[in-house]
């Protein structure tokens, strides 16, 4: 099996980019509803986005990019006004001498629907990105080339999430500085998507 290397860079760039944002918006989800909804959301939306590369193989490739952009704007833009809204309330408390949640509080939350929901979410969109991306290189440069670039993609994102959680960052900041943080990061990513989306349109 020849591995084509073009091929690879090609999927790797792309599946470390969706894999990326999935992963912002997975960790963001974590400290504010808890690593176990986020961990099933996660499970749900990679078996949803494998039986659909099961069930649409080659036709997958002909699914409309700009509905998928859609999609991942949809679920970017209101995470994201969901989190500037919690950053706000919580700037608005600590100004008034009210004291800071603790991140731990909120990481440990038992299983809900909310996490699992928006873990479910950012995985089958950007899932479905990496999936038309793959079946697009497959049909070129064959599975092997494909498959490899995924594979690298998702060894960096994985090793950036365990060096990052390691250093215990997310449980240092005050959680209404981290929903201001990551609202500016999601709604770039939102806005992005939607830029996409109308552009094909």
């Amino acid at each position: 099996m020849t591995i084509s290397w073009l091929g690879a860079l090609i999927t790797f760039q792309v599946t470390f980019t969706e894999l990326f944002i999935a992963a912002s918006v997975m960790l963001t989800g974590a400290y504010r509803f808890g690593w176990r909804s986020i961990l099933a959301g996660s499970v749900v939306g990679a078996l949803a986005v494998a039986a659909l590369a099961v069930a649409l193989r080659s036709a997958a490739y002909l699914l409309a990019l700009n509905v998928i952009d859609w999609i991942s704007a949809v679920l970017l833009l209101g995470f994201g006004l969901y989190l500037a809204y919690e950053f706000v309330d919580g700037y608005s408390k600590r100004r008034a001498g009210d004291a800071a949640a603790s991140v731990d509080g909120h990481w440990n939350r038992p299983l809900n629907a909310a996490g699992l929901g928006v873990a479910a979410w950012a995985l089958v969109a950007e899932g479905l990105e990496i999936l038309v991306v793959w079946l697009g290189v497959t049909l070129r440069e064959g599975a092997g080339t494909a498959t490899l670039g995924v594979g690298l993609g998702l060894a960096v994102v994985v090793g950036a999430g365990l060096v990052l959680g390691g250093t215990g960052v997310y449980r240092n900041v005050t959680p209404y500085v981290l929903d201001g943080v990551a609202a500016v990061m999601v709604l770039g990513y939102g806005a992005y998507f939607t830029s996409l989306a109308i552009m094909q349109s």
